[in-house]
Formats: C-alpha cells, structure tokens, sequence
C-alpha cells in the first residue's frame, strides 16, 4: 500500500490505525512500485519508467537500435498478410503488453504502440 500527503501527521495517524487492525510493515520513502521509478521533489512527485524500458529494449534484443523521434508515420494502412510471421508470437505480446503498460509515463508514445 502507498501512502501519500502533505500531512504529515495525518499519515501517520492513517498508518497506526492500519497497523492496529492489520499485520504492516513500513518500507519507507517509495523509490520503485510497479516497474515505476519514484522521486520525491520540492515541487511534486517525479514517475518515470527508465529502467522498465530499458529491459524492455534488452528484452526485444534492440540494444544496438537507433531511436527515432516519430516511431511511426501517420496514415499508414496496415494489412494482416504484410510481412513475415513471427518466430515467437508470445514473446510479441509481452512486448506489446509492457509497451502499453509504458504509456503510462510515455503519453507520446501511444499512438505507435495502439498501432502494434
């Protein structure tokens, strides 16, 4: 569970109440959750997914690959028979699930990865 506020005895009275009806333990200042890099700033909360994507790109064996600003051209028909099958379809849906899932902090990237 996250906790999360500007009160800060507020918390900590949330988190005795928690504790006095459920077995917790406190982990201390959130610095991952989900694949979800956290940095507390004076100025807000920072989410970024470095990490996440860059197993992603080891995952789909592209480490040597050049990024593009648009991954994607606008307009472009798709057909199901263009192109070869894939050697592993399993793999290409855990990729296209992870891609979706790296939308989260990649809003710019969500038109290319509803594409796939």
């Amino acid at each position: 569970m996250v906790i999360t506020g500007s009160d800060l005895a507020s918390i900590q009275r949330l988190k005795q109440q928690l504790q006095s009806a459920f077995h917790m333990k406190d982990l201390g200042t959130l610095h991952y959750f989900l694949g979800l890099e956290v940095h507390s700033t004076s100025k807000g909360i920072l989410l970024h997914q470095h990490k996440y994507a860059t197993d992603l790109i080891s995952m789909a064996g592209l480490e040597s690959a050049n990024s593009v600003d648009t991954p994607l051209e606008v307009n472009v028909k798709y057909h199901r028979d263009d192109g070869d099958l894939l050697p592993d379809p399993l793999l290409y849906r855990q990729l296209v699930g992870s891609l979706n899932y790296l939308t989260i902090t990649r809003p710019d990237i969500s038109f290319a990865v509803q594409q796939v």
